[in-house]
């Protein structure tokens, strides 16, 4: 998992010139969404003068499985700035005065409005990235409105832009983005990492006296050990 997580942040690192990376993994529990926060919070703990947007994807919850709502909070991030250089938010105050001018302000903006004007902000940093965790829990019905609106951001705005999303392997997903390079999340991947974890744990349940009242027989705790680890299948 750490030789992923590095991989990830090299992606997100100003150099390199991928604009896509997928990392999609078969089984739920994989660790996708520890890696996304993982690089989320390595760009965030590195000033640059780059911009990150990102959201966490899940199903159980209306605002977070909608491709409009998404696109919408992506837009929040980038026009938030420290500077108080109101050139940051040009695009949104074109918006409004137009609005202003029809008489449209209590409307929401459309889906593709949100989608021009999230190339307009991008147009603004010299890069951006853009990661997106659990791409797969995003409604199944319309999700292909956020696939179809992040490759039209890439191709279509005038600076670098660049997207790291993790997934499982829904092939509608895999099929939009085929033709970037992906990083395929295996539960090998996550052994080493679970095994210390499973065995710091049962030492510990021991020495608290959690686990058969601390008396356990050091044949025993290997058995627990391997059968936990064995039966962790990478999750």
């Amino acid at each position: 998992m750490f030789r992923n997580c590095c991989y990830c942040a090299e992606f997100v690192s100003p150099p390199s010139s991928r604009r896509v990376l997928v990392l999609p993994a078969r089984l739920a529990g994989a660790g996708k969404t520890y890696i996304a926060s993982r690089v989320i919070d390595s760009f965030l703990s590195t000033p640059t003068p780059e911009k990150l947007a990102y959201f966490y994807c899940n199903r159980a919850e209306e605002n977070r499985r909608n491709p409009e709502s998404i696109l919408n909070t992506l837009i929040q991030q980038l026009v938030q700035t420290e500077s108080e250089d109101t050139i940051l938010l040009k695009p949104v105050i074109e918006i409004y005065e137009e609005r202003e001018k029809k008489g449209q302000l209590s409307s929401r903006l459309t889906f593709a409005e949100s989608q021009e004007l999230l190339v307009q902000l991008t147009d603004i940093y010299p890069q951006t990235t853009i990661c997106i965790d659990a791409l797969d829990e995003v409604d199944h019905r319309i999700r292909i409105q956020l696939l179809e609106s992040l490759k039209h951001v890439i191709e279509k705005s005038k600076n670098l832009v660049k997207i790291f999303a993790t997934t499982r392997m829904d092939t509608d997903i895999l099929l939009q983005f085929e033709m970037f390079p992906r990083i395929e999340l295996q539960p090998d991947d996550n052994v080493g990492d679970i095994n210390q974890f499973v065995e710091t744990n049962i030492q510990s349940a021991i020495k608290g006296k959690q686990l058969l009242h601390g008396v356990v027989p050091s044949d025993l705790e290997v058995e627990i050990c391997d059968a936990l680890c064995e039966r962790s299948k990478g999750m």
